[in-house]
């Protein structure tokens, strides 16, 4: 029996290899072309009003934020992304982004983050490969809290947040989870 591609259960696949890759002018075109192409707008962008779909101002939200990101979590945004590759093609993106910074407050450093991946690879590890790569790079950046957050109603996302080790906690219809970093 067939499993639907909707299905919350992964598909088995072979291993695919998983890769983070910096965000040039050159990957952030691909990464443009991915997202317009198999993954819906507001899984990618905050909602702008406007037309429906990849309208003009997504498509300049989406260069402007993934630019404005490039400086990486010291520069003005504190955030830094990265495109998501499977098998040396363009899967989606993941981000980090410094919530707070150390000795605010007595706190740790501790950065938040995101993903969006192409419908087509979806429940295939290609999400969970990537978020335990970003969750390299976050403690190499010295952060003690990584943190995600999602739609109750997201049981895909939740499953993988649960599957990093964190602790998932609801609150109306948003979770958020705590993630463990070495």
């Amino acid at each position: 029996m067939s499993r639907s591609p909707d299905a919350a259960e992964p598909i088995d696949v072979a291993p695919i290899d998983v890769a983070l890759l910096d965000v040039t002018e050159a990957v952030l075109e691909r990464l443009l072309a991915v997202a317009r192409a198999d993954a819906d707008p507001d899984e990618v962008t905050p909602p702008l009003g406007g037309p429906p779909g990849w309208n003009a101002d997504r498509v300049r939200w989406f260069l402007a934020y993934h630019r404005a990101a490039a400086a990486g979590l010291e520069g003005p945004a504190r955030e830094k992304t990265w495109a998501v590759t499977a098998g040396g093609t363009p899967a989606g993106a993941v981000r980090l982004k410094a919530v707070s910074a150390p000795g605010t407050a007595g706190s740790s450093l501790v950065l938040e983050t995101g993903i969006w991946l192409r419908r087509s690879l979806r429940g295939r590890g290609i999400g969970r490969e990537a978020l335990r790569l970003v969750t390299l790079q976050a403690a190499a950046a010295g952060a003690a809290v990584l943190t995600a957050d999602t739609d109750t109603a997201n049981a895909a996302a939740r499953s993988l947040l649960a599957a990093l080790g964190s602790t998932l906690a609801a609150d109306g219809t948003r979770v958020t989870a705590r993630i463990p970093l070495p």
